[in-house]
């Protein structure tokens, strides 16, 4: 059993190319009164593949009739110069290979090596071609810029704390800042956050060693704003549901219940 490969031209070129151009605009829908987000699309027409050459794989396997050595030709599929370049025989093929794999009653595995085999040397001459080419140095750097977007985007969210659309709003694919006061006040909102889970641990710290040397004395009077009490009222929320007798069947939260109560009262929530 072997693989031949045999060079055929096909009568139409190849029309879908690469774009040439990636292209940053501004989405038209929202669904609040937040600002535009940015994204990309690649335009500016397809890459001409003047490459008419194509590939038609076929397996030939011998055997015994009445004596008589005869020949059987299975098909498996023409690959285009393009194809080869830049499609894995997985990707043209795998039904194909399967099926004939399963007439001749051998491991798929098996098969593909055969045609591996026969295609390397040929996949290698026309991917150093292609590699060569104005249509992948553009894909190439196309994959690049949005790469580099998706890592900006993600090293925002983390710092910031925001979702990606919330970097999308201030920056495009290329990294340009289209929406300075947006950012303004992402950054804003963050120092306030920052600000006022300082104030909280603080705060914390302060009380766990009041109960530390003993002492559960309560202010009467409150420092907190509104918005913090409102942090510290979901928080008691939080707690009291995982620490509610009735939510704790077998097992006495009575010390733990006590203890966020006590919270509770202190910060007037």
């Amino acid at each position: 059993m072997y693989c031949v490969i045999q060079e055929v031209r096909r009568k139409k070129p190849d029309l879908y190319g690469a774009y040439r151009k990636l292209e940053a605009y501004q989405n038209e829908w929202r669904f609040d009164d937040r600002p535009f987000t940015w994204s990309y699309r690649h335009t500016g027409g397809r890459f001409e593949r003047p490459h008419l050459e194509a590939y038609k794989i076929s397996i030939h396997s011998s055997y015994r009739e009445s004596g008589v050595v005869k020949k059987r030709q299975y098909p498996i599929r023409t690959m285009g110069y393009y194809d080869i370049a830049t499609y894995s025989l997985y990707d043209c093929a795998d039904g194909s290979i399967q099926a004939t794999a399963d007439k001749l009653g051998m491991d798929p595995a098996e098969l593909y090596e055969i045609i591996e085999t026969k295609l390397e040397l040929l996949r290698e001459r026309i991917e150093a071609e292609f590699h060569q080419s104005p249509e992948y140095i553009t894909q190439q750097e196309h994959e690049r810029i949005i790469a580099d977007h998706l890592t900006a985007q993600n090293k925002f969210c983390n710092k910031y704390d925001v979702e990606k659309d919330e970097y999308n709003r201030c920056y495009d694919v290329f990294g340009v800042l289209r929406n300075r006061g947006y950012l303004a006040k992402i950054q804003a909102q963050h120092k306030a956050r920052k600000q006022s889970e300082r104030r909280y641990r603080e705060s914390w710290r302060s009380t766990y060693e009041q109960y530390a040397s003993g002492s559960y004395s309560v202010s009467a009077s409150s420092t907190y704003t509104d918005a913090e009490r409102d942090i510290l009222r979901q928080f008691y929320r939080s707690l009291s549901k995982t620490y509610h007798p009735d939510l704790n069947p077998g097992k006495d939260t009575t010390e733990e219940m006590q203890l966020l109560n006590r919270l509770k009262e202190m910060w007037s929530v």
